[in-house]
């Protein structure tokens, strides 16, 4: 009889495997997080801009706000792309090892729509 109770071993094996499931879930997450980033920046532009649409098609918005409609037009289209770029990391030969993740565009400022509102109390 053995003293030795092999359910107890742990192999290189199984350390690498377990380690390699760690880093597969942990590039998961950060590409779970990029995507919700990404978003709520796409939801809050579009917003923005939706709104302002509103006023312009009930002939209340003002000069300064249709150019702020057409000015969101580009951080809008950088945030999209930056999205569509995230899902693309997991097919990189790299994934996720070592994904090279697309540069996160600035948020750009809304006045009317800080991204925290809903986050403040009321």
């Amino acid at each position: 009889m053995s003293n030795i109770d092999w359910s107890q071993l742990i192999t290189k094996a199984i350390k690498d495997a377990a380690a390699a499931a760690a880093q597969l879930a942990a590039a998961k997450a950060e590409l779970s997080a990029r995507n919700a980033r990404a978003l709520a920046q796409i939801e809050r532009i579009q917003d923005r801009i939706d709104t302002i649409g509103f006023g312009i098609d009930i002939g209340e918005a003002t000069p300064e706000e249709e150019a702020e409609q057409v000015a969101l037009g580009a951080p809008l289209k950088a945030w999209k792309t930056y999205k569509f770029a995230l899902g693309k990391v997991t097919v990189q030969p790299t994934w996720y090892q070592a994904p090279v993740w697309p540069v996160e565009p600035p948020m750009p400022e809304i006045i009317a729509a800080p991204m925290l509102a809903a986050a403040e109390p009321i």
